[in-house]
């Protein structure tokens, strides 16, 4: 079991929940959190944690050791990523700074005698392992997926480097509860309740969900017994058109909404199955997802019942 780890993006969706999951197994936890955390609206994630916090941005990430009274942790796990906005999506520069910051994160890590650094890839960045994804540069995502592709590459040369272990494990969709983007699960859920129109295009794009709750217990698996030469992927393992997924949403949701399939054009670029597979996640850490996407829906439905 890990004893020390350090959590930069504590306040965030995935982030605070992998925190609550190891504070409650017994991990001492030390949470990184941006200066202005207190006046955003991820502050609420925050209340009832036992662990203790420090504020640092992610620019100033390669001075965190000077701020950290302890050494010797088992995982630091990064999660922060500036430029997550409709609007800074699309500066490049923007994006180009988290592979730096990444790449602090991994000296700083070494400097504070951390043994292993994870950090959060996204499925958009396996795009440019082909040619058409290379191509593919008019979507909101062109500057983020290289970013993230530079960040692992980066990183994994830094990390090797400094002798610390680097794993950047590949998240496709995590959902459930806190989660409070208007990202695909959620806005449907809104537009469902209240019965307002969602365009959609024709669901024939493969998609896969992962509960909150599996993500959490993966990222703690992956902390523990990941190995970095193994490619990870958060995800069910069974991908299904994304339409299967919204018909079974709309039965629990909404019975009688109507949905309006194939009223805008799908303009994203289809991932393989391939890289849903989750294989090395199973054989190195023995994770079996245990959240069904219909469970999963309900928890949801009842948090915001309460």
């Amino acid at each position: 079991m890990m004893k020390r780890v350090i959590i930069s993006g504590i306040s965030g969706f995935i982030g605070n929940a992998v925190a609550r999951r190891l504070i409650a197994e017994g991990t001492e936890v030390t949470g990184i959190v941006r200066t202005d955390v207190k006046n955003s609206r991820e502050a609420f994630r925050l209340a009832g944690l036992d662990a203790e916090l420090i504020e640092c941005n992610l620019d100033e990430i390669r001075c965190l050791p000077d701020k950290m009274k302890k050494k010797g942790f088992d995982v630091f796990y990064q999660f922060a990523w500036d430029g997550l906005t409709r609007e800074t999506l699309d500066d490049y520069l923007c994006q180009m700074d988290n592979v730096k910051w990444m790449a602090d994160t991994v000296m700083a890590a070494s400097e504070m005698q951390c043994k292993k650094v994870v950090g959060a890839g996204s499925i958009t960045q396996t795009e440019l392992y082909t040619k058409r994804g290379r191509l593919y540069t008019e979507d909101k995502h062109k500057f983020y997926r290289a970013a993230q592709l530079a960040s692992e590459t980066v990183c994994r040369a830094v990390a090797r480097n400094k002798d610390v272990e680097f794993i950047w494990p590949i998240i496709v969709n995590v959902y459930g509860e806190g989660e409070t983007n208007p990202r695909l699960i959620n806005s449907l859920i809104d537009h469902m309740e209240e019965g307002t129109p969602f365009p959609l295009s024709s669901g024939e794009q493969l998609y896969d969900f992962l509960h909150i709750e599996d993500a959490a217990r993966a990222y703690c698996l992956i902390g523990e017994l990941g190995r970095q030469e193994s490619q990870y992927v958060l995800s069910s393992g069974n991908p299904m058109p994304l339409k299967e997924y919204i018909l079974k949403l709309r039965d629990i949701v909404a019975p009688n909404y109507p949905l309006e399939f194939s009223t805008r054009k799908f303009s994203g670029y289809e991932i393989e199955r391939e890289w849903f597979d989750i294989t090395d996640l199973k054989k190195d850490t023995g994770f079996e997802p245990e959240i069904s996407f219909e469970a999963g829906v309900k928890r949801m439905l009842k948090r915001i019942g309460e």
